[in-house]
């Protein structure tokens, strides 16, 4: 049980509305490729609904049905449809029932979300339009997500609200009469947009030129994008858009901006007003999610939300004890160690006085050298001298300023001219200072400002650390043990680890594994990325490997360069990966897995989307403390791995053993191992929302995606905190 009781925004699917479902199986040619397979699956489906009445859905393939008819009316009607469209429904050898089928858990809980909840669209959407408002130059928008989940094995429905701030001007007309390329692409970089045809969102990332260049190698992605694109001006432009780790080119007169906090003064927008509505404290977000549940359990389909109350088995709370281990200022070598509590409010001051676990083999005669990049209209020179003062006076450690440069404008290209010239130095760290930020503010939490993003993507592939600092700390005294121990943890020291090391785990590793197809030579490049911790938290080393095949063939070689016999012989070895693990990665795991008799348990980290959970004191509804968590069964849970400080409803973290690995994995274990490894980023206040393991990981799939390689293979550096 939870200090508070919690509480999930998912809802068990009444069992009266769940469907009865029956199933067909079509028989297709041998010839039949799979995708003209499942066009040929989805169009009888679209025949059969247009002549028999209730829900037909084509998935798995199979053709799902809650109003089943006989197999000889359907061999009619298909016959009628061969005869009347041959070409249409080429392959189709006939029909036969799926006598056997049972559908699980997902399957019904997926066809009420799809077909049942579907029809109740309109009537949530006009409930939620109750709590719009318009903003100065901005209007709010709240949109459902409704998604199928699986509770206990039993169906089930999360109901979630999003909402974001849409500029009253699409990027086109935002744009206006700018025509040079180099400054509009400097006014648009690291905006985030809102596809008008889909629910597609992500970050500008450049301007690829005119629709007059491009048109006709843009992707139509649906009807409404083809009107867009068709009736385009040639001079409209077209903007490059990431989403994730993937890249878009969007007609810019098809784009919403979405304005978040760091941008509310360069739109214009009332500041305080759009932070109330868009970080909702925990009772309003969940009187809106009340409202929507109320027309679906109205409608008999759902029943109330799951809680502690209820089901205390299913509910986690991080209540084990968490001891850190310092070094001693006598041996800063790390001959001796001291344990203290872990007190994140203190955890700067306890490093000062302690010091470091584990000192980089590097820097026990050298200085640490820092180059800065200085957006701020005031010098440093004072902040600088104090803080080398600090560091020599209480941690027998100097650091060296090489080279500074200043950035009066700040862009994203002056932000990486200024990379480029303090990086020939060979620093071990870039500060950067900034301007105060907030964070993004939108649903979807965001650890970063833009810029404080940007500038680290620049260093990615140098293995070069950043760190960010604002210029209200600059005045503040308590700021300097914080930027101290966030500096020696980024360039390679271990500050601290855990005193109490994983039961039975010898490593912790971040894995990724990123693609890129090359259509001009055939070619696929596969890089592998680890991030080796061992067990009790230390930071070992990162390994980078990289192969070029003409077949998309499992990475065999690459996983075997990155978990050495030598090291992983025998060894359990935590997984951590961003997203979903594919099959030909899970697999090849567990073959070299096998060969070397290690244990290797994955563990995928789902960032986005997940729902959220709320706690209930005696005051009412509030926030779920730091480490709650649901479980959904005994591979899966909803963590909130990072709590703002303001009263803001936390977006959690999906974390999914993954296969058979549940067997060896305690989903508790799972979860310990996400929430111990965000206190390693060594950056005292709010935690990340994510482990040290997958932290940027998306930032450098998208850097190496863009065709970029890794200087540095290898190296024991954490350079992407």
């Amino acid at each position: 049980m939870t200090d508070i009781d919690l509480f999930v925004e998912i809802f068990p699917i009444a069992p009266e509305s769940l469907p009865v479902l029956s199933a067909y199986r079509i028989a297709l040619a041998p010839d039949v490729p799979e995708a003209w397979g499942r066009r040929i699956g989805s169009r009888v489906v679209s025949r059969l609904k247009k002549t028999y009445p209730g829900v037909w859905r084509w998935q798995d393939g199979l053709i799902l049905t809650d109003s089943p008819r006989s197999l000889m009316e359907i061999t009619i009607t298909l016959d009628l449809a061969l005869d009347e469209q041959p070409d249409h429904f080429a392959g189709l050898e006939g029909i036969d029932d799926a006598p056997d089928y049972q559908p699980d858990a997902r399957t019904r809980a997926d066809f009420v979300v799809r077909e049942t909840l579907r029809k109740l669209d309109a009537q949530i959407t006009e409930t939620l339009k109750k709590s719009e408002t318009r903003l100065r130059n901005v209007r709010v928008e709240r949109e459902h997500r409704i998604t199928a989940q699986v509770v206990d094995g039993e169906p089930a429905v999360a109901l979630s609200i999003i909402s974001r701030l849409i500029y009253f001007q699409d990027v086109q007309t935002y744009a206006g009469d700018q025509r040079n390329l180099k400054d509009l692409r400097d006014t648009l970089s690291g905006l985030w947009v809102s596809d008008k045809t889909s629910p597609l969102r992500g970050e500008i990332t450049g301007v690829k030129g005119t629709v007059a260049q491009f048109r006709d190698d843009l992707v139509v992605t649906n009807k409404a994008m083809e009107h867009f694109i068709r009736d385009a001006e040639d001079t409209d432009w077209v903007i490059s858009v990431r989403v994730g780790s993937n890249a878009y080119d969007i007609v810019a007169r098809a784009l919403w901006l979405i304005v978040r906090v760091p941008e509310l003064a360069r739109f214009d927008v009332d500041a305080q007003a759009a932070i109330n509505v868009l970080q909702m404290q925990p009772k309003v977000r969940a009187g809106l999610v009340a409202a929507i549940s109320d027309v679906a359990k109205s409608a008999g389909l759902l029943q109330n939300a799951y809680n502690s109350r209820l089901k205390p088995e299913r509910f986690f709370s991080a209540d084990f004890e968490l001891n850190l281990r310092f070094g001693t200022k006598a041996t800063m070598r790390g001959a001796k160690s001291s344990v203290i509590p872990y007190k994140p409010e203190t955890l700067a001051d306890d490093f000062t006085r302690r010091g470091a676990y584990r000192i980089h083999e590097d820097m026990f005669d050298a200085p640490i050298r820092v180059c800065v990049v200085n957006t701020l209209a005031l010098k440093i020179e004072d902040f600088v001298e104090a803080l080398q003062r600090y560091v020599s006076r209480h941690l027998e450690f100097n650091i060296e300023v090489v080279r500074e440069r200043r950035v009066r404008v700040v862009s994203q290209s002056n932000l990486e001219s200024a990379v480029r010239v303090v990086e020939k130095e060979d620093p071990d760290i870039i500060l950067a200072f900034f301007p105060d930020e907030s964070g993004n503010g939108d649903d979807e939490d965001s650890d970063d400002d833009a810029n404080a993003t940007y500038i680290k993507s620049l260093t990615l592939g140098r293995a070069l650390p950043t760190h960010v600092i604002y210029e209200s700390t600059l005045d503040d005294p308590d700021s300097m043990a914080q930027i101290v121990l966030s500096i020696l943890g980024k360039t390679g020291n271990v500050p601290y680890v855990l005193a109490e090391p994983l039961e039975k785990v010898d490593f912790v590793i971040g894995l990724a594994l990123v693609t890129t197809f090359t259509k001009s030579t055939g070619d696929y490049r596969k890089t592998a990325i680890s991030r080796v911790y061992s067990g009790d938290g230390a930071f070992l080393r990162y390994v980078v490997r990289e192969i070029v095949e003409q077949n998309d063939t499992p990475p065999y070689v690459l996983i075997r360069d990155l978990f050495p016999q030598r090291d992983f012989a025998r060894k359990r070895v935590i997984i951590h990966h961003d997203g979903p693990l594919s099959a030909m990665l899970l697999q090849t795991l567990r073959v070299w897995g096998q060969a070397i008799g290690a244990v290797f348990l994955p563990v995928e980290i789902n960032r986005f989307g997940a729902p959220r959970l709320y706690g209930i004191d005696d005051k009412g509804i509030c926030k779920p403390t730091w480490g709650s968590a649901v479980k959904l069964s005994a591979s899966e849970a909803l963590l909130v791995s990072s709590v703002p400080d303001a009263d803001v409803t936390p977006q959690p973290v999906s974390i999914s053993i993954v296969g058979d690995a549940h067997q060896n994995l305690p989903i508790e274990e799972a979860l310990r191992s996400v929430l111990v490894w965000t206190l390693l980023t060594y950056t005292p206040g709010k935690l990340p929302k994510l482990p040290v393991t997958i932290m940027n990981a998306d930032q450098l799939a998208y850097w190496l995606e863009k065709g970029n390689q890794f200087i540095t293979p290898q190296g024991n550096v954490p350079f992407w905190l």
